[in-house]
């Protein structure tokens, strides 16, 4: 029978993060000797391991132009080396593996999902489709900031040079009230635009700014919760028209909404129906209808395209979703050039 060979611990092969086990490995940066993937990623060493991954990835993607995708593509391959579950003996080759992944992305257009899928290899997309389940994603996604988040005071010191415009919707042209139609408009019609605004303004913060990407599944959400859109109900007052929304948010089986999103709901209306400032006090409102006007148009001539990307990621965000009807979204458009013309000549 064979017997196991002992080896005595010293100080040339003793795990200096530990100083327990046998060192297995050497760090590539800092040159540390560690017994495991434990110690790798300790507190004592943690520092050195981002810094290394960090900088690897950076010095290959250095010519990219695209800082954001940039940002986004480096967090998500720190962390998947980082916390994925790898035997111990990959640890040595992780520099290796980083690198190869930012040679094969190199040239890679990193806000194309499809270019990016391809490159990756198939334990990679795996990995991948893993850490999108896991809770902690989350995290690797910047929370978006609204174009109207600008409050009064601060708009008002650049309104001059109109800078804070170019972040905000394109209006959409559209004709004054009076030249639609000869009669005043009914008191409900305010509350009605209220209830339609509320409703968009609760989508794009769900889609956390994605929004476009997403046309088709954000208009469902916005008519799911706005009646005014969905059956043409007529809202009498302030808190009726929004807490209808909030009401129709959770009755949805698929919208995951609580007071948190309610609260923050309220003041980003409050902020969308104040305006920038006091010379331009509807501009907001202005902006966010000529925005789902042209979310409803971009989801009235967009066709499914099932590419590789799309195919392993199928729609199951909303299982009970039905997307709406061009006839319906035909409605909606309407409604809402009206609610637009209405905003262009009263006062919110």
């Amino acid at each position: 029978m064979s017997r196991a060979k002992i080896i005595e611990l010293d100080d040339t092969n003793t795990c200096e993060i530990c100083d327990n086990a046998l060192a297995k490995y050497t760090c590539p940066k800092c040159q540390i000797r560690y017994c495991s993937l434990t110690c790798y990623q300790s507190e004592k060493h943690l520092q050195c391991s981002e810094e290394f991954y960090k900088s690897c990835i950076e010095d290959e993607l250095a010519h990219e132009t695209n800082e954001e995708s940039r940002r986004k593509m480096l967090d998500i391959l720190k962390r998947n080396h980082l916390e994925n579950n790898v035997d111990d003996s990959e640890v040595d080759s992780d520099d290796e593996e980083v690198a190869d992944i930012a040679d094969r992305l190199a040239g890679v257009d990193l806000d194309d999902a499809d270019q990016v899928w391809d490159k990756l290899t198939q334990d990679e997309q795996q990995e991948f489709i893993a850490f999108l389940k896991s809770e902690d994603v989350t995290k690797l996604i910047p929370s978006w900031t609204p174009w109207w988040s600008h409050s009064s005071k601060t708009v008002e010191d650049v309104q001059t040079s109109s800078e804070y415009k170019k972040e905000c919707p394109q209006l959409l042209k559209i004709k004054s009230f009076n030249e639609i139609s000869k009669k005043k408009p009914a008191n409900c019609v305010k509350f009605n635009l209220i209830n339609v605004v509320a409703a968009y303004a609760f989508a794009t913060r769900y889609f956390n700014g994605e929004h476009h990407d997403f046309c088709k599944e954000v208009i469902t959400c916005v008519v799911a919760i706005s009646l005014c859109l969905k059956i043409n109900q007529n809202f009498e007052d302030f808190e009726t028209a929004v807490k209808s929304v909030e009401f129709q948010c959770t009755e949805s089986d698929w919208i995951v909404a609580d007071s948190e999103n309610f609260k923050l709901l309220r003041d980003d209306l409050d902020k969308i129906l104040k305006g920038p400032g006091t010379s331009e006090p509807n501009f907001y409102t202005l902006c966010a209808l000529s925005d789902l006007h042209t979310l409803l148009s971009s989801s009235l001539i967009n066709k499914d395209h099932k590419t590789s990307f799309s195919k392993n990621f199928p729609n199951d965000h909303f299982p009970e979703v039905k997307l709406e009807s061009k006839n319906k979204i035909k409605s909606c458009l309407k409604k809402v050039e009206y609610l637009l013309s209405f905003a262009k000549d009263h006062t919110m």
